[in-house]
């Protein structure tokens, strides 16, 4: 697979110095999110933050993130606003129930989206994605189970439409072109959010965002997860916080726990840093 992803960035380069031969100049990137905000109410999309999730009646679990997009460059090719990004990071569970908040399994994700900005508030984003998944050293001393890698490499399409700035829907799929020990390829994905008016200024707002999926590999069994809270992001849409209750349901999504079903309640807290500032 090093030899794929080496092929599919001289590819990607060398898209980009063809549109350069061509006359289009590279504009000055301001944001990763600009085109394309992270998905509000996705328990797997890369950010900085934390959950702490309680199921009813089962162990409590902390949950930690570590991950974000970066824009690399940007083109106008045939009239569509373009941009390259990469992203990628890291989920993590502890079981705080245990003596020592033993660290059940982390996911590690890195992946190349590129944006087209086809029109006033609808974008679409189409993205190579690895993800891998690994039990918890603490997991593994505990319960000793039988250790099986499992990892994914796929393409991924979504289309994100914007009728104005307090309403957002999105729709997609990918499709695992490379598996390791997982049986299904498809995936499906589909949601909603909803801001009210800024409270303060720059931007703090309410927001409420339900993302639901639904994977091949477990015999396409549903996953939700809904999202509310405030939400906090400046005028340049550079950086974002937001602070929010969450009630999911379905089949997990760590791939290691992918035939567990749970259902929980949690409260976070979480990060969006991106492009720091304007590139010359």
């Amino acid at each position: 697979m090093t030899t794929f992803r080496g092929a599919l960035l001289a590819l990607l380069l060398a898209a980009a110095g063809e549109a350069g031969a061509q006359g289009y100049i590279p504009e000055p990137l301001t944001s990763a999110r600009e085109y394309y905000e992270p998905l509000m109410a996705d328990p797997t999309e890369p950010s900085y933050g934390g959950r702490l999730l309680y199921p009813p009646g089962g162990n409590r679990y902390g949950e930690v993130t570590i991950g974000d997009y970066v824009g690399l460059t940007r083109w106008k090719i045939f009239g569509v606003d373009t941009q390259l990004n990469i992203g990628g990071g890291a989920i993590s569970r502890f079981n705080l129930s245990t003596r020592r908040n033993n660290l059940e399994v982390v996911d590690f994700s890195a992946g190349m989206p590129v944006d087209f900005h086809v029109a006033k508030g609808r974008t679409v984003r189409v993205a190579y994605w690895h993800v891998s998944s690994h039990l918890g050293d603490d997991y593994i001393q505990r319960i000793r189970p039988t250790l099986i890698k499992r990892a994914f490499d796929s393409v991924k399409t979504t289309l994100s439409w914007s009728p104005n700035e307090y309403a957002r829907l999105y729709a997609g799929g990918s499709y695992a072109f490379n598996t390791v020990n997982l049986r299904g390829r498809g995936a499906v994905q589909v949601g909603f959010e909803a801001l009210s008016r800024p409270f303060v200024k720059p931007s703090i707002r309410a927001f409420l965002a339900q993302d639901f999926q639904s994977f091949e590999r477990v015999r396409w069994q549903p996953s939700y997860n809904i999202r509310g809270g405030l939400r906090w992001s400046d005028h340049k849409r550079i950086a974002a916080a937001s602070l929010f209750l969450e009630y999911f349901t379905g089949r997990l999504y760590y791939l290691q726990f992918q035939e567990q079903h749970e259902s929980h309640w949690g409260f976070g807290l979480r990060f969006e840093i991106g492009n720091p500032v304007r590139w010359p």
